[in-house]
């Protein structure tokens, strides 16, 4: 089962292309499939941010996920919309994941603050011209992906899990782009029945194993890391490890991504 997964996706030239960033994108991917359920059993699920300058690989990490779980692009350029409009995007997710892009300059100013309640509680409130105001749940998940971290508040940046393409010790691609550019979709899909299949198990392994993991980030990295970053750093820990049992990854790339990890926890601790 394992090795017909790995195969069906291509996961090999996928790891080949991106590393152990493109595991950890996987990971946090195959939690947002179950972002809602997770969210009412943890009170949370993270923002994942991904970015990087042109070229470095974006457009093809977020095409080769989508096309994981059978997802057409589902997008929004945030500064193209109003607080209203991108409520309305929000409201009719269902359980998709929503793929943010961040235009700066090229759009309006943009309040991030009004995206934290899609971290915890879900709670999106649409506002009519006409009638009282509707509150409804978000229950998918947020990928926002810009050329530079965005430059927002810490309570903001709390709830971001942040991967850069082009970080200095990024991942150097060693195949062509075509060789998971043209997975098709029904390939792909595969990795979406299983994880769609195995929510019981991705779900109540985080319920399981979350306090032990949070616990050991607190402990290692002192009452200078953020509890929420704890909290989102041991739920990624938990997710990377099912999605290596899942698809039998090999233990060097594990700790490569489990230790990209520990990076945005322990730069959590140091004060800017």
């Amino acid at each position: 089962m394992q090795n017909e997964l790995k195969s069906a996706i291509r996961f090999n030239d996928f790891a080949a292309y991106f590393g152990a960033r493109g595991v950890l994108a996987m990971a946090w991917w195959m939690g947002a499939v179950h972002a809602a359920r997770i969210r009412q059993d943890q009170n949370s699920f993270p923002f994942l941010q991904i970015v990087g300058t042109a070229g470095s690989g974006k457009t093809l990490l977020l095409d080769y996920l989508q096309k994981l779980n059978g997802q057409t692009p589902y997008s929004q350029a945030l500064s193209h919309a109003t607080p209203a409009g991108r409520a309305r995007t929000f409201a009719s997710a269902g359980q998709r994941i929503v793929i943010c892009e961040e235009q700066g300059e090229l759009g309006q100013a943009i309040d991030w603050d009004e995206l934290k309640p899609l971290f915890d509680s879900g709670s999106v409130l649409i506002r009519s011209a006409e009638g009282p105001s509707e509150e409804v749940t978000f229950r998918g998940a947020l990928v926002i992906t810009a050329n530079q971290p965005l430059e927002c508040s810490d309570a903001v940046k709390s709830r971001i899990v942040l991967i850069d393409l082009s970080a200095a010790d990024a991942h150097t691609p060693r195949i062509r782009p075509e060789a998971i550019g043209n997975l098709s979709a029904s390939e792909a899909s595969a990795f979406g029945v299983a994880v769609a299949q195995y929510g019981d198990w991705v779900c109540g392994s985080l319920q399981a194993f979350l306090p032990a993991y949070k616990g050991q980030f607190t402990r290692k990295y002192g009452e200078c890391l953020n509890a929420r970053t704890a909290l989102n750093c041991a739920q990624l820990i938990c997710l990377i490890d099912l999605l290596c049992n899942l698809l039998a990854i090999p233990q060097d790339l594990q700790l490569e991504t489990r230790k990209l990890v520990h990076d945005i926890a322990f730069l959590d601790t140091i004060p800017y």
